[in-house]
This record gives structure tokens, C-alpha cells and sequence, in this order.
């Protein structure tokens, strides 16, 4: 019998209450989706740190770029720079001229 009164208490009130109860429901629901969503707060911290990380790389790359152009403008117009980049990639002497190689010595002593 206790069993049935409660119930009937907890009838009662739900049908007082009902409205009240849908909206509460509706704005949970609502937070949660707000929160946990893909338009929420959560993403929009996402998107800044992303957001910083592209702005960095930018940076980096604006500064490569930047040293890129200088190299192409000092070899188009500066020919002791031309020269001076052919004899340390290429290995190119002049004639009459000696290249002195040194091997490192933990080299040798690894052996």
C-alpha cells in the first residue's frame, strides 16, 4: 500500500509539474549539445590553437621565401657569390690550383 501511495504522489506531481519537467529536459539537453557539440566552445579552442599553429607556419614560411629571393637576386648579380657556392657544392678548382682534403681523426680511429 505505501507502494501505491508514492506512486500516486509521484502521478500527481508529474501532471503538475509536467511542463516545467519538458522544459528543464529541453535545456539540458540543450547545454549539453551546446558543450559537446561540434559548434561549441570545446571546437572553438580547437580552431585557435590551430589557428595559432598556421600562423607560425606562415611566419616560416614568409621568412624562407624571403631568404630564397635574396639567394635568386645574389645569383643573378653577384659573381663571387656564383663562384663562391659552384666551389663548395660542386668542387670546382681552379687550374693549377690544390684542394687540401683533411680526414677527421675519430675516423681513422674507428677503424
Amino acid at each position: 500500500m505505501a507502494y501505491d501511495g508514492v506512486m500516486a504522489r509521484l502521478s500527481s506531481y508529474i501532471r503538475r509539474q509536467w511542463l516545467s519537467l519538458i522544459l528543464g529536459l529541453i535545456l539540458v539537453l540543450f547545454a549539453v549539445s551546446l558543450f559537446a557539440g561540434p559548434l561549441g566552445p570545446r571546437d572553438l579552442i580547437t580552431l585557435r590553437r590551430h589557428r595559432k599553429i598556421l600562423e607560425a607556419r606562415r611566419e616560416e614560411l614568409l621568412a624562407r621565401n624571403a631568404a630564397l629571393r635574396t639567394d635568386v637576386q645574389r645569383l643573378t648579380s653577384d659573381d663571387r657569390y656564383l663562384e663562391r657556392l659552384i666551389r663548395r657544392e660542386l668542387g670546382y678548382t681552379r687550374p693549377n690550383e690544390l684542394i687540401y682534403k683533411y680526414t677527421d681523426q675519430s675516423d681513422e680511429k674507428d677503424k
